[in-house]
C-alpha cells in the first residue's frame, strides 16, 4: 500500500460520499471526492471538503458556467497540504456569492492514513 495515501471517512452522510482519498507528496498533495449519488450544482452554487484544522476549504467544485451541473466527483490540488492522520473533515454545499460563507454540511468524518 502508498505509505503517501490517506483515506478519508465520511459519516453521517445520507449515503452520499463513497471515498475521500488523498496522495500526500511534497510537490503536490492532491485529493479527490468520489460520491455514492451525483449532486447537481448550479449558479454559484460550490460542493466542498472543509479542514476544521485551519477552518478552510481543501478542495471544491462548482457549477459548470452557472448552469446545471452534476457532480459525481471532484478533486485537485490539497489547499492545506497532507491533512494529518485523524484530522476531521466535512462535506459541504455553500450557495456560494454573497452567501458564500453559508455552509450546510452534508457530513463530517476522519482522515485515515493507510499502512
Amino acid at each position: 500500500m502508498d505509505k503517501n495515501r490517506i483515506t478519508g471517512v465520511i459519516k453521517q452522510c445520507k449515503g452520499v460520499v463513497k471515498t475521500v482519498v488523498g496522495r500526500a507528496s511534497t510537490a503536490e498533495p492532491r485529493a479527490k471526492v468520489v460520491l455514492k449519488q451525483p449532486i447537481t450544482l448550479t449558479g454559484t452554487d460550490r460542493l466542498a471538503i472543509y479542514s476544521t484544522i485551519e477552518d478552510q476549504e481543501v478542495i471544491f467544485a462548482v457549477a459548470q458556467n452557472g448552469g446545471p451541473t452534476e457532480i459525481r466527483e471532484f478533486e485537485g490540488k490539497s489547499s492545506l497540504g497532507c491533512l494529518p492522520d485523524h484530522s476531521e473533515i466535512s462535506l459541504t454545499k455553500s450557495p456560494g456569492g454573497p452567501l458564500g460563507t453559508l455552509l450546510v454540511v452534508l457530513g463530517q468524518g476522519t482522515i485515515h492514513k493507510e499502512h
